[in-house]
């Protein structure tokens, strides 16, 4: 659907705010919720964009991960591909484990 990638481009958009406001390392989960309470309104939209397929959550952090994943080397780096967190629910999980460059 063409709204998915204007709703992740709009939220691609705030990624180099968000970044600067994490700590050194962060999870992809930490990410996430900073992405999300700052930046509430478009990231709604961008949930949204993606109910269709029944899994809006986790279809719009699959893309916005692809995105984070074309900085590292950039502005941040990956340390960990599958490191232990908890997600946006609180749910244990495992994600990225990135540190700013």
């Amino acid at each position: 659907m063409a709204n998915d990638s204007v709703a992740v481009d709009t939220l691609e958009q705030h990624f180099a705010a968000v970044i600067a406001a994490m700590e050194n390392r962060f999870t992809t989960h930490e990410f996430f919720l900073r992405l999300a309470h700052d930046h509430q309104g478009d990231y709604v939209a961008g949930l949204a964009a993606y109910t269709e397929g029944g899994m809006p959550f986790r279809d719009l952090h699959h893309a916005l991960v692809q995105r984070l994943k074309a900085l590292d080397g950039k502005l941040i780096t990956l340390r960990n591909s599958s490191y232990p967190s908890r997600d946006i629910f609180g749910t244990p999980s495992h994600s990225g484990l990135w540190k700013k460059l």
